[in-house]
């Protein structure tokens, strides 16, 4: 469902960032598209009534130029995590692909894609901006072991040409990501 809205006034946009919107009823199949002249300036405003929790996470190839995926709560996904105190982006990303998946990483990049999604942790309404960064797995033989406590149930490499097969079943930004990431390729 793509629901569109032009944002007006900023009494507008802050009925939007009320917990009861469509921003944070839970639905992965809700995609909001706002059209502003100034997409800075409401970025800031989310970021300003919302909490904000900076992530990272890993596009991940291995030799056999697949691409790492999780199944994290009924869904496919990239690994990610939040930042830890001290950390810089590329680090965080780093340390939650190795800690979610088992893989460890021989390269990651220094540019990065960011993403921004908004959600509800334990009533509080938030703002995720991701750091997804092109990461090559270590060679050889990995066991991968889903980190089942962040409620990861499994951990497979996928095909490039096999990726449609997952979408019915993958967050739609994480579609997205692929999608663009890999045309780009």
């Amino acid at each position: 469902m793509l629901f569109g809205k032009v944002i007006k006034t900023e009494a507008e946009l802050l009925e939007l960032l009320q917990p009861s919107s469509v921003l944070f009823d839970g639905r992965s199949d809700v995609r909001l598209l706002i059209s502003v002249k100034e997409p800075s300036d409401v970025l800031a405003m989310f970021k300003h009534h919302l909490r904000l929790v900076y992530a990272g996470g890993g596009i991940v190839f291995n030799e056999y130029n697949q691409i790492l995926l999780i199944k994290r709560n009924g869904y496919w996904d990239l690994p990610k995590g939040k930042m830890e105190a001290g950390e810089v982006l590329r680090t965080t990303a780093i340390r939650e692909v190795q800690e979610e998946t088992g893989v460890q990483i021989e390269t990651a990049s220094e540019q990065n894609i960011v993403t921004f999604h908004c959600y509800k942790m334990k009533g509080e309404c938030c703002i995720k901006e991701t750091h997804w960064f092109e990461m090559t797995a270590t060679l050889g033989e990995q066991i991968l072991v889903p980190q089942t406590e962040e409620g990861i149930e499994r951990v497979c490499w996928a095909e490039i040409s096999d990726l449609p097969a997952f979408k019915e079943e993958m967050y739609p930004m994480v579609w997205s990501i692929l999608e663009a990431y890999l045309i780009a390729l």
